[in-house]
């Protein structure tokens, strides 16, 4: 809460010259200001490894400056069972100032990934590392979050490709 009050006086500050904004708000802090993480409801992140193997993140972005940002570009590495995804996102989001919002990635799992993912799938060691930029009236800036670990994913159809490589 003390956040969403910090936002809220600055809203009436901004006719602060730019020159001394850029100073309060360095792009360190406008990246600070910027929460990242899983969706914390309901079914976060999600495999699916049938035939057509694919995977769903969902996040929630919070967006503490007083500034509107717009999300340019990112990069995602998602971590499943012990194989890599990587995915880069190119559509533009925006976020208003105080703005909880969420975002979704998706992808394809290649089919060498999805059988290694069914084999190791009940163990489940997920993490997710991701690489936002941002633009803002201030600064582009970044954000990063490395091994973003606890995640949970929830698999489908996981049981009956490891059946189907056993059988094979």
């Amino acid at each position: 809460m003390d956040y969403l009050s910090i936002v809220e006086i600055w809203k009436y500050l901004r006719w602060l010259p730019k020159f001394i904004l850029r100073r309060v708000f360095t792009k360190d802090r406008l990246s600070d200001l910027v929460l990242i993480d899983v969706q914390p409801r309901h079914e976060s992140v999600r495999a699916d490894l049938g035939e057509i193997s694919s995977y769903a993140i969902w996040f929630q972005i919070i967006n503490m400056t007083p500034f509107d940002i717009e999300l340019d570009r990112a990069e995602i590495e998602f971590m499943c069972a012990g194989i890599k995804v990587t995915r880069q996102y190119i559509k533009k989001e925006r976020f208003k100032a105080g703005q909880v919002g969420s975002l979704r990635i998706e992808g394809e799992i290649a089919p060498p990934k999805a059988d290694q993912m069914a084999r190791l799938h009940k163990e489940n060691r997920s993490s997710i590392s991701l690489h936002f930029e941002f633009n803002s009236s201030l600064h582009n800036f970044t954000k990063k979050r490395d091994n973003l670990d606890g995640v949970n994913v929830h698999f489908l159809n996981a049981e009956q490709r490891r059946k189907a490589l056993e059988n094979a």
